[in-house]
């Protein structure tokens, strides 16, 4: 299991340009409701960083993890395994959660069905390091770069 208190202090003299946030830690009831709500159990990983912090809040072009309360607020948009972990701009784009098996999900940009969905990673940790350690959404190995790295290796 992946330690993010350790993550972020790695990286803390690049998350100060960014203004993170970190939120409390999820609360146990929280996460049972998201459970209930997925008719599952969270991945591991996923149930950690919730454990660790609740999102977080950044400057970062209004970039951010959604706390768990959010996540089920608008749950009933996507599948029933499916849903908003983090976004930017107010929803201008989303990426999303998408389990697939007790210990399996991936990290998915969509675009809002503008174009078709990108599969970035089967990692919180290592979505969060890319953001954190690339320079944010629009940095030089941020998360639109990572992005178009996929793309362009899709095609």
């Amino acid at each position: 299991m992946e330690n993010y208190e350790a993550l972020f202090q790695r990286l803390q003299s690049k998350s100060r340009g960014l203004g993170i946030s970190l939120n409390p830690p999820a609360l146990r009831e929280e996460l049972q409701e998201l459970e209930n709500s997925l008719m599952q159990k969270l991945p591991m990983e996923v149930a950690s960083f919730y454990r660790f912090c609740n999102g977080f809040e950044t400057d970062d072009f209004l970039f951010r993890i959604l706390p768990v309360h959010e996540v089920l607020k608008y749950k009933d948009e996507l599948g029933a395994t499916s849903f908003y972990f983090a976004e930017y701009m107010i929803y201008s784009d989303t990426w999303t959660i998408s389990i697939h098996g007790p210990e399996q999900y991936v990290i998915i940009n969509s675009d809002h069905q503008q174009e078709e969905p990108i599969y970035l990673t089967n990692s919180i940790f290592d979505f969060v390091e890319r953001y954190i350690g690339g320079g944010g959404v629009f940095g030089n190995s941020g998360l639109y770069k990572w992005l178009k790295q996929k793309k362009v290796s899709k095609n």
